[in-house]
């Protein structure tokens, strides 16, 4: 028998399941009664949950994050949250809940980003969680019953997942509990909800268990019993029937009667039931009684006694399912079993509410097996159908779609199929045969991870070669790109590396980010082992740490991919996964991913499959050319040496980021002798590739090569944009898929470049073919890739909100972003940048799973083809969002993609000067600085996307030089970079014509002169100070210079200067600054330097009075002048009686005022103001000065010689 494989069509976008910031998760603990007789009741208790309380180790780890059931809840109503991914954690002892909506409505300012942790005294029951929703409330109703038989029912309103204040309500209050009367004595197997105040429980004596309520906050529930026989209520009935055929489940035994899956009717009106012994029972709700009862696949009594010893597995999650009419004539609904003995599915229409007639449950198809070939698409003899979900089509059974989970061992996939049921056996034959689709698992499994080109674990690297790379960078790169791992299994596996390596020595208490305490571990693990074996090097040794440690997060990430249901959002028509530690939406590949994943089907028809055809739509993907050039060029690329693909994408990069102007055809030439395609190639290479497209390598034209590349391109299908905005799993969800995308396009690019270096050679190839133009066209698409790559998997500190809901929450942290290095949540740059405006995208309606495809592609696609922007200006925009981010280490990595331009030249300018590169700012600014200033082609406000330039100084460009000088000048002043401040502001004054304003010429003149003071480039301060038109300005700087040449002892140079004009106002301002002076003895020297400066200008009588002034100052505040070693009297004295010998006899004098405490009479020592209106200037000759000169003498000599008065010397008696 030949086996089919599925086509595949579908792919998963894995998420992480991560808080969405520090102290979004709620932890609640759950009342309880006490397990047994002696013990006390569990209290509620509300906390807001620490991640990092969690601990490290395994055991940890997969309490908190590995979980052992889930799903998703989609409600019925369209009102955000409406999607909730549950699943049960730590050995079934909490329940965690999170909304994963998509989208959220744009006007909110509330994301449901918060995570409720619910914890149970005791387990959870396995099948017995179970969710509803009100009709008049904005809540959801969880109900559960745990090993204690307590069944609680918790009505939590959706503002929990919101607003954190919320939570705070009494537990009690939204938390009920009950014990029914039978489950004490009956063990539950199976719970389902019905709605908030009904239920449906299996119990294991073989009956159905309904529960009722009046209202929400009722703890007492109605129980009526359902069940084959009428012993439910006798002895027999409670007590286990010795000889019934029973199943093992746990540590229960469950009657083959036991129903393992429930459902009330659409109407009302009847339980509908699978059974563990491959029976269908249904009963009436009105009377009680089993109205009909018949094998799942309508065997007759002969053959189903030959089946009474099958029974059913209990661990089927689902077995039924019922389906609406959908317009279908004489029948009310469907209802369709499975069953796991024969594989097979049966579609049973409901025509009457009498199932005791034969006609009233109909077999619709009673001549055709529904079997799926399980065998064939997965290749294995055993495996289990886990989950089912039938979605019929808007019109009917036509286009019906059966998604299906099966297992064989532990691997589990998803299979789709769309079909009719009410087809011919002719055509469901064929199409059950021929028209299934496969879900492919992604590039986050571990087969996918291993097949990652660039996974280091997976190159082989000799010693040489270990000494050129940078080992830890790129495993760095690796482990921490943006989606891959989360941060616990990184955290988990350095715990249990660390503790492997120093054993119970092992320091929990390191500090540092992650990367850096896995920096620090690998290399003290790398330093003792070759300390320990001295045959390996340090560097072999760093490598083998980092392929241990890469062991231990591969073990801890294969546990995450465990796969634990499906579920199907019928409003979006979006299935989901839920994995252990993962939600994965399943999404359709775009066509070029279809056609490389059915690259065999592809080889062996001449026409696709009834699928794949449908899913290749454009013309593009219709061509078997360009199909047959895809898969081709990607086996051709696949069978090359590693050694080959690493010099490519080497010698690829270095292209792409050249600016050399040299020709395409140099270019092709220079890349193919870099990686020497010639050489690496076979003969064995060539054959197979001309056997892949099919010997027509010389038809293979220009054309061809132009087709797959628009193939590539995303092609928009209408649509209008969304009045929504993007929520938080709907982001995760554009990223995973944006990701997987540049990833495909980067490889499928490589693909035909490497055709492309080796045809531009050959020639036996068609006229129709120029590698120069092919070539050209995969360059340019290299460099949207490259730039777009980048900002996808680059992390920046700095986020920027996404949404108006998360600009709430992101303020909250703002405050905590200012005060550490970075912020506590991580954000792509792709996200960052993009982020908000995602859901502008025009999308089609009824895209089912193409939607997030569709989305993200629209959304890459929407970065480069903004209106009326160039690939330049958007990299511009890109670099000026960085830099306004303040990503200044980023700015600078990104900064080798921007093109040649003056604007560019700009922001490579602002970037420089943010990181202290003062040299390289200055040349970067004064390169575009004529074109920036004149407006040569340039708007400063159509550059400026991201707002770099503040409104107030956007007139500065395009007006002329002087004025994109003194901007540029401010950028240096706020970095306190006078030194270039001083440069452009010269560059400013010199480039003013005479007629521009004056008021800007004095601004740039101030800046000079304060940028000159601040760089003690003082000639230049005082060249610019004199050119002062404003008088006042004008003396107020020469204040400044004087106190700031003084400051730094340059009063030499001060003195020298002209001061044309000037010399009275510098007269004055020395004198108001020997007034101010303090503390004369160590403050300023400023009555010498005015002294200095009067001498220089040959006022001597006005050098002699300033200082006579210093004198009566140190007189009366110094103490240091009763020190006979201290001389600044006697050389005062000096200095007066100098200054005065150099004028003639009759001008030796001068005028001083008489001090408070000299020369008064002593009634005059009074109340102060007294001998203040009595004093008057006096008359110092220099006979006078030369006597108190000599009297100075003689009282530092009488000091000396231990002659001093013990009294005061005004006093009439002295004792000597």
């Amino acid at each position: 028998m030949v086996r089919t494989a599925g086509t595949c069509l579908y792919k998963e976008a894995r998420l992480n399941i991560e808080p969405a910031f520090p102290g979004s998760t709620i932890s609640i603990t759950l009342p309880a009664r006490s397990a047994n007789a002696i013990g006390f009741p569990t209290r509620p208790k509300r906390t807001i949950y620490d991640e990092k309380d969690t601990g490290n180790d395994d055991d940890a780890f997969t309490k908190r994050h590995l979980a052992s059931d889930g799903s998703v809840f989609f409600r019925r109503r369209n009102t955000y949250p409406r999607s909730f991914l549950w699943r049960v954690l730590d050995e079934r002892k909490t329940l965690e809940i999170q909304a994963v909506d998509l989208e959220n409505d744009e006007r909110s300012t509330h994301e449901a980003d918060l995570t409720l942790l619910l914890h149970f005294s005791t387990p959870i029951r396995p099948f017995c969680v179970a969710f509803a929703e009100p009709d008049d409330q904005n809540s959801i109703t969880v109900f559960a019953i745990t090993t204690t038989n307590e069944l609680y029912a918790l009505a939590i309103p959706c503002a929990f997942f919101s607003k954190e204040a919320a939570s705070d309500a009494d537990v009690e209050h939204w938390c009920k509990r009950a014990t029914p009367a039978l489950l004490h004595s009956n063990i539950p197997y199976r719970l389902v909800a019905v709605g908030i105040d009904q239920l449906l429980v299996s119990l294991d004596n073989g009956s159905i268990l309904r529960l009722l309520r009046e209202n929400k906050d009722d703890i007492l529930w109605t129980e009526a019993t359902f069940q084959q026989s009428n012993w439910s209520l006798t002895l027999r009935g409670v007590l286990p029937w010795k000889g019934q055929q029973t199943v093992r489940f746990g540590n229960t035994d469950l009657p083959a009667s036991t129903a393992a899956n429930m459902s009330l009717s659409p109407d009302g009106s009847h339980i509908i039931s699978v059974c563990l012994d491959h029976t269908l029972r249904i009963f009436n709700l009105q009377s009680g009684k089993l109205t009909r009862q018949q094998d799942l696949l309508d065997i007759g009594d002969g053959a189903q006694d030959r089946n009474q010893s099958h029974l059913l597995g209990p661990s089927h999650s689902k077995l039924m399912q019922i389906v609406e009419a959908l317009g279908v004539a004489n029948v009310s609904y469907f209802v369709v079993v499975y069953s796991p003995i024969q594989h097979e599915f049966k579609f049973y229409g409901v025509r009457s509410t009498d199932f005791a007639t034969p006609e009233a449950f109909v077999d619709i198809q009673p001549d055709f097996s529904f079997v799926p070939p399980i065998d064939d698409l997965m290749n294995a003899t055993v495996w289990t159908l886990e989950e089912f979900y039938l979605v019929p089509s808007a019109s009917g059974w036509k286009g019906t779609q059966l998604w299906l989970r099966a297992r064989s061992g532990p691997s589990s996939s998803v299979f789709q199929i769309t079909f009719d049921p009410s087809d011919d056996d002719e055509q469901l034959s064929r199409v059950w045969k021929n028209d299934w689709t496969t879900v492919d698992s992604g590039p986050l499994t571990i087969e996918g991870l291993r097949k990652e080109p660039t996974n280091p674990g997976e190159q082989d690297w000799d010693t040489s070669e270990l000494y050129e790379i940078d080992v830890t960078e790129r495993w760095l790169d690796f482990l921490f790109h943006p989606g891959r791992f989360t941060i616990a299994t990184l955290e988990t596996a350095l715990f249990i590396l660390q503790k492997g390596i120093e054993g119970d020595r092992s320091s929990t208490t390191r500090k540092g980010s992650l990367k850096d305490r896995l920096c620090t571990t690998i290399a003290e693990a790398a330093r003792r082992q070759a300390s320990e074996d001295t045959s390996v090097d340090y560097e072999r040794s760093i490598a083998e740490q980092w392929r241990a440690y890469y062991g231990l997060v591969k073990d801890l990430h294969k546990r995450r991919g465990e796969s634990l249901s499906l579920a199907y959002d019928s409003v979006s028509d979006q299935p989901w996964l839920v994995l252990s530690d993962y939600l994965s939406a399943v999404r359709n590949c775009n066509e070029p991913e279809a056609i490389l994943n059915n690259s065999d089907i592809l080889a062996k028809r001449h026409l696709p499959s009834g699928p794949l055809r449908k899913a290749l739509q454009k013309p593009e993907a219709q061509s078997p050319e360009v199909r047959r050039l895809l898969n081709a060029a990607a086996s051709f690329r696949r069978r090359l040496p590693s050694s080959f693909q690493q010099d490519l994408k080497r010698y690829l990069h270095a292209d792409l980021l050249q600016s050399r102007s040299i020709t395409v055809i140099d270019r092709m030439e220079q890349m193919e002798a870099d990686c020497d395609l010639s050489s690496t190639m076979t003969d064995d290479d060539l054959a197979s590739l001309i056997e892949d497209l099919g010997n027509d390598v010389n038809r293979l034209s220009t054309e061809v090569f132009q087709s797959a590349l628009r193939a590539l391109k995303f092609e928009r299908k209408g649509g209008q944009p969304r009045s929504t905005q993007s929520a938080r799993y709907g982001l995760k969800a554009l990223l995973r898929i944006a990701s997987e995308t540049l990833a495909f396009n980067y490889e499928t690019l490589l693909d035909l470049l490497v055709l492309i270096l080796f045809m531009q050679f050959e020639e036996d190839i068609s006229e129709d073919f120029d590698a120069s133009v092919v070539f050209f066209d995969l360059i340019n698409e290299f460099k949207d890739w490259i730039v777009l790559d980048w900002i996808a998997t680059t992390v920046w500190s700095h986020q920027t909100p996404t949404g108006r809901s998360s600009t709430r929450w992101m303020k909250e942290f703002d405050d905590a972003s200012k005060t550490s290095s970075r912020f506590p949540i991580t954000q792509t740059a792709l996200e960052g940048m993009y982020g908000y405006g995602a859901t502008s995208i025009p999308t089609p309606n009824s895209l089912k799973t193409g939607f997030l495809t569709y989305w993200s592609q629209g959304w890459l696609a929407s970065i480069f083809s903004a209106q009326g922007q160039s690939f330049d200006s958007i990299v511009e925009d890109m670099m000026g969002k960085l830099l306004f981010q303040k990503e200044y280490e980023l700015a600078k990595d990104f900064s080798k993609f921007l093109p040649e331009s003056n604007w560019a030249s700009y922001l490579k300018g602002r970037m420089h000067i943010a990181l202290g590169e003062n040299q390289l700012a200055s040349l970067c600014f004064q390169k575009p600085a004529y074109n920036l200033a004149l407006g040569i082609g340039f708007s400063v406000d159509m550059a400026d996307t991201a707002r770099l330039v503040p409104e107030t100084e956007q007139d500065l460009f395009s007006d002329g030089l002087p004025k994109y000088y003194s901007h540029v000048l401010s950028l240096f002043e706020k970095v306190k970079a006078y030194s270039f401040a001083a440069d452009y502001a010269r560059l400013g004054l010199n480039s003013m014509m005479g007629f521009e304003d004056e008021t800007l010429r004095t601004e740039l003149l101030q800046r000079l002169f304060t940028a000159s003071i601040q760089t003690s480039r003082f000639e230049e301060a005082y060249t610019a100070m004199i050119r002062h038109s404003d008088l006042a300005l004008k003396h107020s700087s020469l204040k400044s210079l004087v106190t700031s040449m003084v400051a730094q002892a340059q009063t030499t140079a001060l003195l020298k200067f002209p001061l044309v004009g000037l010399v009275e106002e510098m007269d004055a301002i020395l004198y108001e600054l020997c007034q101010k002076t303090l503390n004369i003895g160590s403050g300023p020297p400023y009555y010498q330097i005015l002294y200095a400066f009067r001498i220089s200008r040959g006022n001597f009588r006005g050098a002699a009075t300033i200082l006579y002034e210093r004198l009566q100052r140190l007189k009366t505040t110094s103490s240091q002048v009763h020190d006979p070693a201290d001389e600044s009297l006697i050389q005062c004295y000096l200095m007066i009686i100098n200054a005065l010998s150099s004028v003639s006899p009759e001008d030796a004098y001068i005028l001083a005022d008489q001090r408070n405490d000299e020369g008064m009479p002593q009634f005059l020592h009074g109340p102060i103001g007294t001998a203040k209106k009595l004093l008057k200037r006096h008359i110092v000759t220099l006979d006078t000065l030369r006597k108190e000169y000599q009297a100075e003498l003689d009282r530092v000599a009488a000091i000396e010689n231990g002659h001093f008065a013990f009294m005061d010397p005004a006093d009439e008696m002295d004792i000597l």
